[in-house]
């Protein structure tokens, strides 16, 4: 028997759960029960877990968001990862650096830089470079009144300042850890 976690939406599911994510942040709409679990799923499942439906969903998402704010985000890793594969990006260097223990590469990302032209030369639905800011989902829910999370998903994974994104190695700088 597989041990391993096995998440599987239909394809309706996954336009639903990705039109809910954008809602939230652009239109105020409230979190559903389906967007919820796909959320603490994303938080909980390790990497080497998480299947098609997850980058599915965050496929869709990131071709129809365009964030209104373009922080400098980073990524720890071990190796170059897949161009164009989906990953967790964070805002705070000092928690990419603790993700590595020092060891392996970092991945830098100046989404002003990465984002100034898109909206210009891509339609909504069609976005190449964008990234979905996960943390501003959590930080929403926590000063509305949890939004049926747990205390611990809004505990300790606000700290990680989570943000979703695709990795273009034509539009990030890459330096090891010294």
């Amino acid at each position: 028997m597989n041990e391993k976690f096995q998440y599987k939406l239909s394809t309706n599911q996954k336009n639903e759960i990705a039109q809910n994510l954008i809602d939230i942040l652009q239109k105020n709409i409230d979190i559903t029960d389906q967007t919820r679990g796909f959320i603490c799923n994303w938080i909980l499942t390790v990497s080497d877990e998480k299947r098609k439906a997850f980058f599915d969903v965050w496929d869709i998402v990131l071709k129809s968001y365009l964030p209104p704010t373009r922080p400098i985000l980073f990524r720890a890793c071990k190796r170059f990862s897949k161009n164009s594969r989906i990953a967790s990006f964070t805002a705070n260097l000092d928690c990419a650096k603790r993700f590595s223990n020092g060891k392996g590469l970092l991945i830098i990302c100046d989404t002003s830089e990465t984002l100034q032209f898109e909206e210009e030369f891509y339609a909504n639905g069609n976005y190449r470079n964008t990234f979905y800011p996960l943390v501003d989902v959590l930080i929403k829910a926590r000063d509305s009144g949890g939004w049926g999370f747990s205390e611990r998903i809004l505990g300790e994974y606000i700290g990680e300042g989570e943000y979703i994104m695709r990795i273009n190695l034509e539009n990030v700088n890459t330096f090891r850890w010294v």
